[in-house]
Parts: structure tokens; C-alpha cells; sequence
């Protein structure tokens, strides 16, 4: 559940652009789909169609589905995730991303329609530049400089100088409203936060860059962010994953392990070095992440449920199905999804195969 606004911070520009008829998939070929891609709970495969909002979810899917791919679905996951950037007293940077990536998408999609991707990338920008100083804290401010600095890149060179210059100014601004907050401080403790400061800058402009299904670029900044301060946790999960979108599966195993050893009771780091696991066909490895991951979990039933539905895809690839029709129904039991039930119908078709008789 997402907290509701700030009353005094408007409500964010819209395109206004609505999906097309959704598509629906069947539960067994939807399982069998799941089992060959394994990345897609890290948001590094599908932004969208493994959000925690059922509603972006339900919209990422039909927009993964559709064939042709339109570019109407991505303006409206861009509107929704607008509209779920501000959440309470402070702006969500993962929704501020996901809003930058469905717009780019859209415009990806057709040259016809780059034009208002691009009026609706800089109008978002300005938005929330305006949302952040009004809300007035570090974190909101720091998601509306990203935002920014990454919306005056995708229009560079589009013939908008205009904006480009409005957005350099307005990252000014901010920087300026950044620098002001830590003033003040000792000089040692100021360089110590500064470079922590940067580490944390340069890793959350990783994150945008990854969403944006460009690894490469992404894994340089957690690199960078690294150089700033090695004992960034964040920077060395995100670096996992960046390595991963590469192919280079054994130093992102590598680096998952440098993000556990700074921090061993980290449940979605252990979820997400048992999903690239399971991915190498290490399965039993795999299924013990899996279970640290659901042993550390915080009483939250959508992520629990998430690393009970890994778990039921290692133990189904493992044969052991009855094991897997529970993991797969406990999840379900914590949040319903037609994962899990395309997981639960799969498991019932192999125990009754196997019986000849109905196994539940």
C-alpha cells in the first residue's frame, strides 16, 4: 500500500494515453514461461510486469504480451508510476525511474511518437524538481536531481535547447538546496559523508541507468560509487545485478557475496543470489538461499511471498513437486498471483500424472 501525497504538492502531469485491450495467458504456459526467466523479480529483466503494484504489474504484463508492442501501454505505466511517485512526505525514486523508462519506451517504439515522450519526460522532470522543494528533505531532492540530470540527457541533441538549459538550471538549484542542508558540519565528518554522499549519488544514478536496460553504463557507476566508498552495500548488490545483465555470472556471485558480507541478514540479497543461481542450474545452492532469504524475511507479505515463489520454482526444477505445490501455495496464501497459481495448477498436473489418481 502506497501512503497517500502531500496535499500541497500537485498532482503530477499526465499524457492521458490508455492501454489497449489486455491480454490474458494461459496458467501453465504462463509457469513455463517463469521457469526461463529468472531475472525478472530483480528488475533488471521487466520493470514492469514484476512491480509490487498490481496495477503497473497487471499494465507490464499485457505490454510484455502484446505483439506489436504499442506505445500507448508504456505512456500509461509512464502516467501510473507518476502518479505513485509521491508518497507521503517524501518521492519514491523507483517509480520516478520507472516513469523516465516507460516514456523512453514509448518513445523507443514509434519515431512517431518521440515527440510526446520527450514533452512528457521533461514535463515529469520539472514536476518533480518542483515537488522536491516543496517537500524540502535530502531524499526527495536527491531523486529529483537524478531525475533530471537523466531527462537533460535523453533530450540532448533533439533540437530542445531551450530545455535543456531550464534543466540545468533547475539542477542547479538543487544541488545548491543539497549543499545548504549539510553546512555546517566538521570538516572531518563533512568528508566522510561527502564521499559517502557521492558513493550513494553515483549508485542511485546506476539504478536509473540499469531500469533503463543499459547495464553497461550502470555497472560503471556502481564501480564509481564503489571507488567513493567500498563499504556501499547497495553498490555491490546493484553491482550483482548490472553483472549479471552482462553475462559475467561469476563476479556477480562475487559481488553478492561482498553485499552479504557487509550486511549477512540481507533477505532480498540472499533471494537475488539464489535467483542467478537457479538461472546457472546450480539448484540446490539455489534452494538455500531461497530459504535464508525466507528465514530473514521481515513480516511483509509481499516480499515473503516473492521468495516462497522461488523457492517453489528451484524445488519444481528439483522434481520435488509436492514440496513445490507448498512453497507455491504459501505464497499464494501470503499474496494471490497468477504466478503462483500457474505454479500450483503445473505441480497438480505432475503429481496426478505421476499417480495416475488425483494427488490433492
Amino acid at each position: 500500500m502506497t501512503m497517500p501525497s502531500d496535499p500541497t504538492i500537485p498532482a503530477p502531469p499526465q499524457t492521458g494515453r490508455t492501454p489497449t485491450e489486455r491480454i490474458r495467458e494461459e496458467p501453465i504456459g504462463l509457469w513455463a514461461q517463469l521457469l526461463t526467466a529468472f531475472r525478472d523479480l530483480s528488475g533488471a529483466f521487466d520493470a514492469f510486469a514484476n512491480d509490487a503494484n498490481p496495477e503497473v504489474r497487471a499494465l507490464g504484463r499485457a505490454a510484455r504480451a502484446r505483439r506489436p508492442q504499442q506505445a500507448n501501454d508504456y505512456f500509461a505505466i509512464g502516467d501510473l508510476c507518476a502518479r505513485l511517485t509521491a508518497q507521503g512526505a517524501t518521492l519514491s525514486q523507483t517509480y520516478a525511474a520507472k516513469t523516465v523508462a516507460a516514456y523512453t519506451r514509448a518513445g523507443e517504439l514509434s519515431s512517431r511518437e518521440l515527440p510526446a515522450a520527450r514533452r512528457a519526460i521533461i514535463a515529469f522532470a520539472f514536476w518533480i524538481a518542483d515537488a522536491a522543494r516543496t517537500l524540502g528533505n535530502y531524499e526527495s531532492i536527491e531523486t529529483a536531481l537524478l531525475i533530471c540530470e537523466q531527462a537533460r540527457r535523453l533530450i540532448s541533441g533533439a533540437g530542445l535547447s531551450h530545455d535543456e538549459r531550464r534543466l540545468q538550471m533547475t539542477e542547479d538549484r538543487l544541488r545548491e538546496q543539497m549543499t545548504r542542508m549539510f553546512e555546517g558540519e566538521s570538516a572531518s565528518a563533512d568528508k566522510r559523508a561527502s564521499a559517502e554522499r557521492e558513493s550513494r549519488m553515483l549508485c542511485d544514478q546506476g539504478q536509473i541507468l540499469l531500469r533503463q536496460g543499459r547495464p553497461q553504463e550502470a555497472f560503471e557507476r556502481f564501480e564509481a560509487a564503489l571507488a567513493a566508498s567500498d563499504t556501499n552495500q547497495s553498490a555491490w548488490l546493484w553491482r550483482a545485478m548490472a553483472l549479471t545483465d552482462l553475462g559475467r555470472f561469476d563476479d556477480a556471485l562475487a559481488s553478492y557475496d561482498r553485499a552479504l558480507a557487509l550486511e549477512p541478514e540481507g533477505a532480498g540479497v540472499w533471494n537475488n543470489k539464489g535467483a542467478l543461481l537457479m538461472e546457472l542450474g546450480r539448484l540446490e545452492a539455489a534452494l538455500e538461499c531461497f530459504e535464508r532469504a525466507i528465514d530473514l524475511a521481515a513480516p511483509i507479505s509481499t516480499v515473503k511471498a516473492v521468495y516462497w515463489l522461488n523457492r517453489g520454482k528451484v524445488l519444481y526444477m528439483l522434481g520435488r513437486y509436492a514440496e513445490a505445490r507448498d512453497a507455491l501455495m504459501h505464497s499464494h496464501e501470503l499474496e494471490p498471483s497468477p504466478e503462483s497459481a500457474a505454479g500450483i495448477a503445473a505441480c497438480r498436473e505432475r503429481l496426478e500424472g505421476s499417480t495416475g489418481s488425483n494427488a490433492l
